[in-house]
């Protein structure tokens, strides 16, 4: 009935008395009947002077008792304080205002929790999938403000600005490069004319290594706000401490790597592979080929989800553009190891060795694997004891082969303008070969248009002065291409 309707209140205060400032919140809402006031000749601009000293938002008198309506002079005095005053009927009691206000009190409260509670689900999911720059990216949205985490001596380890509504481009480096410097967390304080807000938090200490988390916004953080704040620091704090088991192998890899350089003796295939052995030390070596890198890759990437999922590590390096070796635990079986690959087993060949001891793990052996895995088709497997291609590995036959390679497939590697369109158009013969001299198959498999089929075979046919439409010919092309090593 009177001036700021919109404005917000912290509690609802019922009371009679007529000078109750020094028992009143500020920001109540007062209740009153009336019943000392109505003892008193004119008392609403005194009284409303007193609520107003009091900070009161807004007062609801109560009618029906001993006013029949909302006075005229209460009225008067409240708009002129800025206090809104509003009618509560007699059949409207207190407390049932009272409870309202409380069940409405409750029902935000518990908005907001489910709120904080999903968007920490979202910054721990960010963390989990990418890491420190997902999480810090996830982070500034929520907070609608930049981030920016840096160390004790002032490097930094992450950070995601953000440009706010009019354009302008915030970033924390610098606030949080301060931070670093002065070595303390700050709460949430005004900067530039109180047109930005800023929060620096300092997260746990490991040894003389200490990290800051710093936002910067051109808004107050609200209670919301600050408990995001606080969940994605200790998800920071987690990602950047560096756990003991992640040190250990981290170390064990550097000191690897120093030894390798240096030249400083054998390294035991044990010592590296040990996750990748049963038992018994005996490990299943594996060779996966595919027509295209990105069959390969995504081959690699399920692996690693499989992998990850059960708990293990993903053993594996390339052999070269189109082939990778994996290591797998001696005691998994063929079906095991194929179903590591998931849907991408579809467009991979895949031929997995017998179990054996370290000692045993050769480059001859990978070679023979590799070989058995080109001669498939996409989608297929071969067992240890189903390849069916370890004559072609005999030196007899490898030196023919070799011979037969210098004058054929060797010059369509040589045909290429750069060594990468060398391999492309040995990649394109094996593909061609392979899918029974079909074009359509063959760009299929490769990701190509038939035309860019047909043009590389006519150079590949006239690099290699062979006729590529007689089935024998292409025979031999095929146990060539796919012994080169």
């Amino acid at each position: 009935m009177a001036a700021a309707p919109d404005a917000g209140f912290s509690v609802i205060q019922p009371t009679e008395l007529t000078d109750p400032r020094e028992f009143l919140a500020p920001h109540a809402v007062v209740l009153t009947v009336g019943v000392a006031l109505s003892r008193e000749a004119d008392p609403f601009p005194d009284y409303i002077a007193r609520l107003a000293e009091a900070q009161v938002t807004a007062v609801g008198f109560g009618t029906g008792l001993f006013y029949p309506t909302v006075p005229e002079a209460l009225v008067d005095a409240a708009r002129a304080r800025g206090i809104a005053v509003f009618e509560v009927p007699r059949r409207t009691a207190f407390i049932s205002i009272l409870n309202t206000v409380q069940a409405e009190h409750t029902r935000r409260a518990r908005l907001d929790q489910e709120r904080l509670i999903s968007v920490q689900e979202q910054l721990s999911g960010a963390a989990v999938r990418g890491g420190l720059p997902a999480l810090l990216t996830d982070a500034a949205s929520h907070l609608a403000a930049a981030v920016a985490v840096t160390d004790n001596d002032g490097r930094t380890q992450g950070h995601c600005d953000r440009t706010t509504e009019g354009g302008v481009l915030l970033s924390a480096m610098e606030a949080a490069k301060e931070a670093s410097r002065s070595n303390r967390s700050s709460a949430d304080h005004s900067d530039a004319g109180g047109e930005r807000w800023r929060i620096t938090q300092r997260m746990t200490r490991q040894g003389e290594r200490l990290h800051f988390i710093t936002v910067l916004a051109d808004h107050p953080f609200s209670p919301h706000d600050r408990s995001v704040l606080k969940h994605a620091a200790g998800l920071a704090d987690i990602l950047l401490q560096r756990p003991v088991y992640l040190r250990r192998e981290r170390n064990e890899l550097n000191s690897l790597a120093l030894r390798l350089h240096l030249g400083l003796g054998h390294v035991p295939g044990g010592q590296v592979l040990d996750q990748a052995a049963d038992g018994e030390g005996r490990a299943r070596p594996v060779v996966v080929a595919a027509d295209r890198v990105a069959d390969l890759r995504r081959a690699l990437d399920e692996a690693d989800r499989t992998t990850a999922r059960e708990g293990r590590h993903l053993v594996s390096t390339g052999l070269d553009t189109s082939t990778s070796l994996f290591l797998f635990r001696g005691t998994r079986t063929v079906e095991g190891i194929v179903g590591t690959f998931g849907t991408a087993g579809r467009r991979i060949r895949i031929a997995v060795g017998e179990p054996v001891a370290w000692s045993e793990v050769s480059m001859e052996r990978v070679h023979r694997l590799a070989t058995a895995a080109r001669s498939l088709t996409p989608g297929s497997v071969a067992g240890p004891y189903q390849a069916g291609t370890d004559w072609l590995e005999r030196p007899a036959v490898r030196e023919a082969l070799d011979m037969r390679a210098a004058e054929t497939v060797d010059r369509v590697v040589a045909a290429g303008r750069t060594p990468e369109e060398g391999r492309e158009l040995l990649q394109t013969l094996e593909t061609w070969l392979r899918s029974g001299g079909k074009t359509a198959a063959a760009a299929d498999a490769l990701g190509v248009h038939r035309h860019t089929v047909r043009t590389r075979i006519a150079r590949i046919a006239e690099a290699c002065e062979v006729d590529l439409s007689d089935p024998v010919v292409r025979a031999e092309l095929l146990l060539v291409a796919v012994t080169r090593r």
